[in-house]
């Protein structure tokens, strides 16, 4: 980022540059951009880098963040197949933490000013299921809308939290065994 305040000297430019980075993100069209500012191939080259700034190959990226976890819930009998992913962005403030759907859906979760333990991420992800459940929950309990279609499959992945994907997976056991759905 210092390259490119270093390169652009109009604020309002640069303004113009991360917003569409914001927006635009791995999808930017640079070039166009390039053309529409008029600048040079240094500029054009750093804002090619940091328009892949956190860029996973994942099928949703957010400028300048992290992918904390992956959520993916599918079943064969009912209509319900989304991914969601949560997010960190690093901010003045500490972390802010955020969620997207490849529906193009979302929302804000919350701002810490330290990593998240696992106890906390867990939170966040129940947080999502139940945003973004296919129904209202008659609990606060998102097991209780999603599981109870037998063929649901729901799984949790995090590239830092090794734990979270057994947890889920204990999780999902432990309602289907209590509510006699296996």
């Amino acid at each position: 980022m210092q390259q490119l305040r270093d390169a652009i000297a109009e604020a309002e430019v640069f303004a113009e540059v991360l917003a569409a980075l914001h927006l635009e993100g791995r999808q930017l069209d640079v070039d166009q951009l390039a053309s529409e500012l008029r600048f040079d191939a240094g500029v054009v080259e750093i804002v090619e880098k940091l328009a892949g700034l956190g860029d996973n190959g994942l099928l949703i990226h957010e400028f300048a963040s992290v992918c904390v976890a992956t959520i993916n819930a599918g079943s064969l009998a009912s209509m319900c197949d989304v991914s969601m992913f949560l997010f960190a962005r690093r901010r003045e403030r500490g972390f802010e933490y955020f969620y997207r759907t490849e529906n193009g859906g979302g929302g804000e979760l919350t701002v810490s000013t330290q990593l998240l333990s696992l106890i906390e991420l867990v939170v966040l992800v129940d947080g999502v299921l139940v945003a973004e459940a296919p129904s209202p929950s008659p609990s606060d309990d998102w097991r209780d809308v999603y599981l109870v279609d037998a063929t649901m499959h729901i799984t949790v992945r995090s590239p830092f939290y090794d734990e979270l994907q057994r947890w889920y997976a204990t999780s999902i056991t432990e309602w289907r065994t209590a509510h006699d759905t296996e």
